[in-house]
Parts: structure tokens; C-alpha cells; sequence
């Protein structure tokens, strides 16, 4: 699947993704296609990066599009 990172700066084909929680902040990352792991989202809670994912499951269950955009924190509410 296509996601195009929080910061915009990469959009990357993506294998499967994973939430790192250093109890500071979760990261949504995410492993390429050739084996890179790619930093795609950063959250202050791993509930908030929990419901991104909820977000991308539902996406791909019923979307046609071909891109994931990465919402920023505060766009996503707990």
C-alpha cells in the first residue's frame, strides 16, 4: 500500500507498518517494500497511533484510492 509520510516528505510502498511506543511518543513505522523501515506518522499516544491504524484498516476495506495520507497529531482525536 502507498502512504505518503506525516511530514510529506516520502511516499513510500509499504509491506506493514507498526507502532513503537518509547513512552515519550508512538511512532507509526512502516517497512518498505526493499526492506526500509520508514518513519511514516509520530504520536503523543499510543490510543491516538492506534486509531490511525484503525483509520488505515478502514481505508483499505473501502477505498479505491491508492494513497494513505498520515494525519497529524492533533487531527486525531481520542
Amino acid at each position: 500500500m502507498w502512504i505518503r509520510s506525516q511530514t510529506k516528505n516520502a511516499l513510500v510502498n509499504i509491506n506493514f507498518m507498526r507502532v513503537i511506543n518509547d513512552g515519550n511518543f508512538c511512532l507509526i513505522c512502516g517497512a518498505t517494500t526493499d526492506g526500509c523501515d520508514c518513519e511514516l506518522g509520530i504520536y503523543s499516544s499510543e490510543c491516538k497511533a492506534l486509531m490511525v491504524l484503525d483509520k488505515i484498516e478502514s481505508y483499505l476495506e473501502y477505498s479505491h484510492n491508492v494513497v494513505f495520507q498520515m494525519p497529524a497529531d492533533d487531527e486525531v482525536g481520542v
